[in-house]
């Protein structure tokens, strides 16, 4: 009787799949800018990946682990396409959910004193608000709302780390720690240094803004923290009408063009429906690229503006004949370190006179409001990574809903409300990206500064050194990228220095001598 064989495995084709990734890539982000730029109220992911359905099988999935395992010198480039792959397997089998919890968003509608508000439109209103009991009064409207969608997010990510274990990962951290190339615990580590060398300055910051609209220390809510760092008093300096010109003068400085020429978008429009979060979506860098804002007035849209701006100027940059694995894909700590970068500019008293034409001593009050505004970035986002490092590895969902509630709240020190603890969480860790990109930001806003001089971001030295990064694409990740500008790793101190220099008043903790101004007493 003939020995049965089995069939020997096909080879994986890497050229193969990176050309139909790349199509996928394109077909995801047109629509998500379409559902995000309030054209279209649905979104719609499960066709496209049905339709790309072999990137994400199994044998894919597996074979790319392999390569990252091998090493060897495209160790970067096969780790990209194994965070894709993978990051594809999970979402084609949670694509419904995605779905049906982005259409809850775009469809939920909060009822308030008589008026129909967007879900998506309500968390602006609430910072904005003044009146301290409308403003809790809305933002608790619009807590029933988040509480209503949580059970699909809930149903979402369960199955989401039933995948991650089915993948053979110990868990989501694990997963997130082999497909980035970062580790979610080390990067823990370096959180906790951070808050605790942030902790005097940010609650002394806080409790004199919270002071200022009559609230005691202990007693503000996140709806407080909002207003507070919303910061509408400062709107009238950032008016919506000069916001394009703004952006492109800012950029030309530095030599790079962003509108009228090729492959440049910028969505500044007003629309029904548009995401309050401010996006750019990359459809086929560097031939489509595409800034999305949903300006509200005031400054909140220049940072928003050229934070965003610095992700289209990086994909419009990129190098055309770079792989999609490089151009596209890679660690985001990258793009977003350098799209912070570029939102830094908000708080330089050069860029602040010449652009908004505001005199000094509002200037330096400003950048004072901007380092608390930093220094709450720091800590909020510390929280959710410290969050989700336990999130992430199971455990019951009243324990998580209380850890959220509790470590959020402890280290802004505002109620939290534990409705929240899924709405704020992001796939991949992204979180933990983020505070990778703010101290890449501040290494290289730092580096740039001692080359060109303080006002760097209007030098045409500083802008080819800027290029010649962003023609890299993610093809360096953010541990690369600071050693070619010569530091040893990631690190915030740069980021501590520049915040140490830009509180005011004696309440700040850090000490050194004092400038006074109109505005008050500055640290520097």
């Amino acid at each position: 009787m003939p020995t049965s064989r089995r069939p020997a495995p096909v080879a994986f084709d890497r050229a193969a799949f990176l050309v139909e990734a790349e199509a996928l890539l394109g077909e995801v982000d047109e629509e998500q800018y379409r559902n995000g730029a309030g054209l279209k109220e649905s979104l719609e992911l499960a066709p496209i990946y049905a339709r790309h359905a072999t990137l994400f099988e199994r044998p894919s999935v597996d074979a790319l682990r392999e390569l990252v395992r091998a090493g060897g010198d495209d160790v970067d480039r096969n780790r990209a396409l194994l965070a894709f792959a993978t990051d594809g397997y999970l979402e084609r089998a949670v694509a419904p959910l995605t779905d049906a919890v982005a259409t809850a968003e775009s469809q939920a509608v909060i009822v308030w004193r008589g008026e129909e508000i967007g879900y998506r439109a309500a968390t602006p209103r609430i910072g904005a608000l003044s009146d301290r009991r409308e403003r809790n009064g809305l933002f608790e409207s619009w807590l029933r709302a988040v509480e209503a969608i949580n059970p699909l997010r809930l149903e979402r990510l369960d199955r989401m780390h039933e995948l991650a274990r089915e993948l053979g990962y110990t868990d989501y951290v694990d997963l997130v720690a082999v497909t980035r190339g970062w580790d979610p615990d080390v990067l823990g580590v370096s959180v906790r240094e951070a808050l605790v060398a942030t902790e005097t300055g940010y609650f002394a910051s806080m409790r004199r803004a919270m002071a200022g609209i009559g609230i005691e220390q202990g007693d503000g809510s996140l709806a407080d923290a909002w207003h507070i760092l919303r910061g509408s008093g400062w709107d009238g300096w950032f008016p919506g009408r000069r916001l394009v010109d703004v952006l492109e003068g800012t950029f030309e400085g530095l030599g790079i063009r962003l509108s009228g020429r090729a492959g440049a978008t910028l969505d500044l429009e007003p629309r029904p429906g548009k995401s309050s979060r401010a996006f750019c979506a990359v459809v086929n860098a560097p031939r489509d690229v595409r800034l999305v804002v949903n300006p509200v007035g005031g400054w909140e849209d220049y940072s928003a503006g050229l934070h965003e701006a610095g992700h289209l100027a990086h994909f419009l940059e990129v190098d055309p004949e770079l792989g999609a694995d490089e151009r596209l894909m890679g660690d985001a700590s990258v793009t977003e370190g350098y799209a912070m970068a570029m939102e830094e500019v908000l708080g330089e008293p050069v860029w602040l006179g010449e652009q908004m034409a505001m005199p000094a001593e509002e200037a330096v009050a400003f950048i004072d409001f901007r380092a608390l505004f930093q220094l709450h970035r720091i800590r909020r986002l510390g929280a959710m990574h410290l969050y989700e490092l336990g999130l992430h590895r199971g455990g019951p969902d009243a324990v998580h809903r209380a850890t959220f509630s509790g470590t959020y709240g402890l280290l802004t020190g505002v109620r939290v409300p534990e409705e929240l603890y899924l709405s704020y969480v992001d796939d991949g860790m992204y979180r933990g990206s983020y505070l990778r990109a703010m101290m890449l930001a501040g290494t290289l806003t730092e580096a740039m500064a001692g080359r060109h001089g303080p006002e760097w971001f209007r030098s045409a030295g500083a802008g080819a050194d800027l290029r010649s990064l962003l023609t890299r694409g993610l093809g360096w990740n953010a541990e690369r990228v600071v050693a070619h500008l010569g530091y040893d790793s990631l690190d915030w101190r740069p980021v501590l220095r520049k915040i140490r220099t830009q509180l005011i008043g004696e309440m700040s903790g850090y000490g050194g001598p004092n400038i006074t101004t109109r505005a008050g007493t500055r640290k520097i």
